[in-house]
């Protein structure tokens, strides 16, 4: 009997909301001390909030490169990088690792937590939250792409709640400020705007046959399609006004998945790929469960989402979350939730308090800011965990760097290669840098010629030399660049890191090695 009843209250302790908060908290600081801190965006994102703080102006045109010194550059991620910013300038990257830590730990926390409201056992519930976390974490980085997925999870289940009749189409007006301050966050709002206009349109043409709409003065038809108009309209509220979305649209034109990581196509190799095919075959198994049900149309946005998963990795994430949001929804309407029922591992429907998963968030960041305010050093005062890793990002070079900048007249111009980019810029910010991962402001053409340098041309460095003037140029060891600028009797080698060399231009004659 004490056994019996020990079991049941450690049970009943693991389906919590705030230990699914606590243990994915734990877990995603430990596991992101440094992989959370390697994506070449996370730098200059903060280097630009920080500039937009320290000016008190938005940026309009870009401060950082020598290539494209001046040009009009819309920052569609001005609101998040002014956020990073204030944490880091208050906190620093464990202040940012942190707050990053919370938001994830609470938002799957609360995934987790309406499947085990369905009546799910806290073992299914654990093995689908896992694979979702296999596809998501990829893209846990210190980028403002980690508020899309949670503004992507909020708006799927909003959706979820309306169709299935638990919530009205009234609460759906609370999308347009939500996706007004999403479209200064970060351009991932189109997701939103895909999905809830997708569910829109299907339900102005076939109705809400689970819900009870509210009806108005117009009927709610045409109130859906004024909310369609307003969620639209919502994007316009930003500082650049049609520029925005315009850049939104050119960036999506780009060939990113040719130049930069996140955005590669999934392949057989990929341990995300099958993930995904798991996580999807236990979603078509639930969907046509519930065959002969009309389905919902909020349970087939994860199919258009399993499609834009195998074309770029990043939205592998996505498909997992609206997946998740989906089935939690289709279990008590599926065979395949019947089928747990009857092993014990589906209930009736249960209330669990998630007011947790707003108080322990809330009580982390204020007893990480109570530390912080008692005059600890940093790293002590909050995680201790963050790190820039060195066999990344070129760390051991920078006393190089400080003295090249100290002595040379700044701004300093450095050739780089693009996975440099944002570090430079945030640590050397008197240097100019020849490109970063702000694909919209260099261009498509601009970007297919570095791609190609890189891997097939690198003599291309001293034309552009010739035509930019710049005299050092920092590499990725054992690349192209790197053998090219190794081999040239012009360039002298000036350091090495793990993960980069430094060269310096020499007027005439072979450069002598120097470290």
């Amino acid at each position: 009997m004490i056994v019996e009843r020990l079991f049941a209250l450690v049970s009943r302790i693991l389906q919590q909301p705030w230990f699914l908060f606590a243990a994915l908290t734990i877990g995603i600081l430990l596991a992101g001390r440094s992989a959370m801190l390697r994506d070449p965006g996370t730098f200059w994102h903060v280097a630009a909030g920080e500039w937009m703080l320290r000016s008190g102006e938005i940026l309009r045109a870009d401060p950082f490169s020598f290539t494209f010194f001046g040009r009009p550059w819309t920052d569609d991620q001005w609101l998040a990088e002014c956020g990073m910013a204030t944490v880091v300038r208050s906190w620093g990257w464990d202040g940012l690792l942190l707050a990053v830590a919370v938001i994830l730990s609470a938002f799957f926390a609360w995934l987790a937590t309406r499947l085990l409201q369905t009546g799910l056992n806290l073992l299914p519930t654990v093995l689908l939250l896992g694979l979702v976390l296999l596809m998501a974490s990829p893209q846990f980085h210190l980028r403002p792409l980690i508020l899309t997925m949670v503004l992507l999870g909020v708006t799927m289940a909003l959706l979820v709640d309306v169709e299935s009749g638990r919530k009205s189409v009234r609460q759906l007006w609370w999308l347009t400020p939500l996706f007004a301050v999403w479209a200064n966050l970060h351009g991932g709002v189109l997701a939103g705007i895909g999905s809830a206009g997708l569910c829109l349109t299907g339900w102005i043409v076939f109705g809400l046959p689970d819900s009870k709409p509210r009806v108005g003065r117009l009927g709610w038809r045409l109130e859906l399609i004024l909310l369609g108009g307003s969620l639209l309209l919502a994007t316009l509220v930003n500082p650049y006004g049609l520029a925005l979305p315009g850049e939104w649209l050119e960036t999506l034109r780009m060939p990113l998945p040719a130049l930069l990581d996140e955005h590669r196509r999934l392949t057989l190799d990929d341990p995300v790929i099958w993930a995904v095919f798991a996580s999807a075959a236990i979603y078509l198994v639930a969907l046509l469960g519930t065959w002969p049900r009309r389905p919902r149309l909020t349970w087939l946005v994860p199919l258009l989402w399993f499609v834009f998963a195998l074309l770029r990795v990043r939205n592998a994430a996505l498909f997992g979350i609206v997946g998740m949001v989906a089935l939690a929804d289709m279990l008590p309407h599926s065979s395949l939730g019947r089928w747990l029922e009857r092993r014990e591992w589906l209930a009736s429907r249960r209330t669990i308090g998630r007011w947790q998963l707003l108080v322990a968030p809330l009580a982390v960041v204020l007893a990480a800011v109570g530390f912080s305010g008692t005059g600890m050093p940093a790293r002590l005062s909050l995680t201790a965990l963050a790190e820039v890793d060195s066999q990344r990002w070129p760390v051991a070079l920078l006393p190089k760097l400080d003295t090249i900048a100290r002595k040379e007249h700044a701004p300093v111009a450095i050739f780089n290669d693009l996975n440099f980019g944002g570090f430079l810029i945030y640590y050397q910010p008197r240097m100019q840098v020849f490109v970063d991962d702000r694909c919209s402001l260099y261009g498509q053409e601009f970007l297919l010629e570095y791609d190609r340098a890189r891997r097939i041309e690198p003599e291309r460095i001293d034309a552009w030399r010739q035509q930019y003037g710049f005299r050092y140029a920092l590499v990725e060891r054992g690349n192209a660049f790197d053998r090219y600028l190794g081999d040239s009797r012009q360039w002298a080698l000036l350091g090495r890191s793990e993960s980069a060399s430094l060269y310096e231009y020499q007027r005439a004659g072979k450069g002598i090695e120097r470290r």
